[in-house]
């Protein structure tokens, strides 16, 4: 995939910064939120454990509460009432500071904007695999916006009913779910980015406390690291304890740096790992409605897409029998080659089994489908062959659109061919044309494109043309499939089919050790098996008892066949 490092600015280079300004001033909005006043400690009808003083002058307009420096607001005994209920909230207010003010909010804005801008631009120019789309970061920041105003929802909860164990209470809330649906959704680079967005937000949202700062990122990057090759859905549930459990260390070192008191630490570590497990589960809650609403196609929905009884496998393995077991050979051959470049097996498996659904519109006029029925390309010009067997490209597309296969999927069904030539009625047609005209274009007879944009969809265009090729090579012996296959693969690359695919001539040369080692185990030689005959060549001699017996069973055999044929 194209990053657009060095196309000239777009709509979207100006509209990302739009994006990124209200991003900002909605993060901004939900780390100011501040509650009118809180409750604080004691409850309606408690007796005060000692006198309480107000440490400075206060004026709460909400309220209309004004208070002196060092006025009494409860005496020691005295019961809890209403009033004293009020005050000690604005009380509370005061402890905690100002609440929300102007100046505070345009500092934290300008602040979270300028930390945005200069990460977001840092990725973009710098990590070479960071490349979003308009939709990514409309999907980076509504999830960022999401949970930063979950984890201040609980913080609000927190303060109102139990404000002196906030800090306590702040462990328990899932905020490990975030790493995790980023890792999935999209890929590493931005999950370490967004989650330092994510935490330093975290951070201004608790009072600008550094412990939240670095425990927030430190845990969505290991719940993004753990989730990396997520193949089942027991991943993520793994994910979640095994963040939990490192962080609950990291915590305990925390603890100890700033001379904490250790007797809350078991409640912590518990509050932590209840964050990892209900982190797991929202995320696989979450996973489902983001690939509908956001048309992602990650890993779990690759699993569900590689089961065989999916409406169009099993419509190609009825229609298109040859089409099916070339897709699936196809997609063991990626899948192999996908493992030997670290490039990712699932999704180039996955693919491949849906590389060529466009064939399914018109099954008959590819050879692979056809047994014993006459060629119905007799009948039609070159041309128009060729244009048939283009067009399956675009028949593929509009399947995967309709059955919502996915954006990764779609598109390598669209680039699986690149730009390369139906040769066959090219050749065919240049046969026929007429040397004064030149009416025959190679260009009529190339896919519209465009080239493979990514390793897996390279990958899978090389499978496909060494599966078909190795369909009509005769005495396979190793010697021949490896020139087989180095063949196809340098024609496909000299053609520049692989120029925008990020392929290396390292990663060409693992792929083809990969297809000759697959190749090998289709093409293996099998021993002879001589045929068995009844007293000769390779079968002894039958006993006597035996061979009455096997007599025996001979004429009941043949008169239960016969009734069958008198039946008739």
């Amino acid at each position: 995939m194209q990053n657009g490092k060095d196309k000239p600015p777009s709509y979207f280079y100006y509209r990302k910064f739009l994006i990124l300004f209200v991003f900002s001033l909605l993060l901004s909005c939900i780390i100011n939120i501040q509650q009118p006043y809180t409750q604080g400690e004691y409850q309606l009808g408690d007796i005060a454990r000692e006198n309480i003083k107000s440490p400075a002058d206060l004026y709460a307009p909400l309220g209309d509460i004004t208070i002196k420096k060092d006025e009494v607001i409860v005496r020691e005994g005295e019961r809890i009432s209403e009033e004293h209920l009020r005050k000690l909230s604005a009380f509370n207010l005061l402890e905690k500071g100002e609440g929300f003010t102007l100046k505070r909010f345009i500092v934290i804005f300008f602040v979270l904007f300028l930390f945005v801008i200069v990460l977001y631009e840092y990725g973009e120019k710098n990590i070479k695999k960071f490349s979003l789309t308009q939709k990514d970061l409309i999907f980076c920041a509504t999830l960022t916006l999401l949970s930063i105003f979950l984890a201040r929802g609980f913080s609000l909860v927190f303060d109102h009913y139990a404000p002196n164990h906030t800090l306590t209470l702040f462990y328990i809330i899932p905020i490990f779910f975030y790493g995790i649906i980023l890792r999935i959704v999209l890929f590493s680079e931005v999950a370490i980015l967004f989650s330092t967005v994510f935490a330093v937000a975290l951070g201004f949202s608790f009072d600008s406390s550094i412990t939240v700062l670095l425990y927030a990122f430190l845990g969505n990057v290991l719940a993004s690291y753990f989730s990396g090759k997520c193949e089942n859905r027991n991943t993520i549930l793994k994910a979640g304890l095994y963040t939990s459990f490192v962080i609950s260390f990291f915590v305990l070192l925390l603890d100890v740096l700033s001379g904490q008191p250790l007797s809350n630490l078991p409640m912590k570590i518990a509050f932590i790992i209840l964050n990892g497990v209900a982190s797991s589960f929202i995320a696989l809650g979450f996973l489902p409605v983001i690939e509908h609403l956001f048309d992602y196609t990650t890993d779990i929905k690759l699993l569900e897409l590689a089961n065989f009884e999916n409406p169009l496998l099993e419509e190609m393995m009825v229609n298109a029998p040859g089409t099916y077991h070339h897709s699936i050979i196809v997609g063991n051959l990626s899948k192999a080659a996908a493992e030997s470049i670290g490039a990712h097996p699932l999704l180039a498996r996955v693919s491949a089994y849906y590389h060529d659904i466009g064939k399914l519109k018109m099954p008959h006029y590819f050879i692979e489908n056809r047994t014993g029925v006459e060629d119905p390309h007799k009948e039609l010009t070159p041309s128009m062959s060729a244009l048939i067997i283009l067009n399956h490209v675009k028949e593929g597309v509009e399947l995967a659109e309709k059955y919502k296969l996915g954006r990764k999927i779609t598109e390598v069904v669209r680039q699986h061919h690149g730009k390369s030539l139906v040769s066959y009625f090219y050749s065919k047609a240049k046969e026929l044309e007429d040397p004064k005209l030149h009416t025959i274009k190679e260009q009529d007879f190339r896919y519209a494109g465009p080239k493979p944009q990514t390793k897996e969809t390279g990958i899978i265009m090389l499978a496909d043309a060494v599966e078909a090729a190795s369909r009509v090579l005769e005495d396979p012996t190793p010697k021949r499939i490896e020139s087989h296959v180095q063949g196809i693969i340098e024609n496909i690359f000299l053609d520049g089919q692989l120029d925008e695919s990020e392929l290396t001539l390292k990663d060409l040369n693992a792929i083809q050790k990969s297809f000759i080692a697959i190749l090998l185990g289709i093409f293996h030689h099998r021993i002879e098996y001589p045929e068995r005959t009844q007293n000769g060549g390779v079968d002894k001699k039958l006993s006597k008892v035996d061979s009455d017996r096997q007599q025996e069973h001979s004429k009941t055999y043949k008169r239960i066949t016969n009734l069958f044929r008198a039946s008739r």
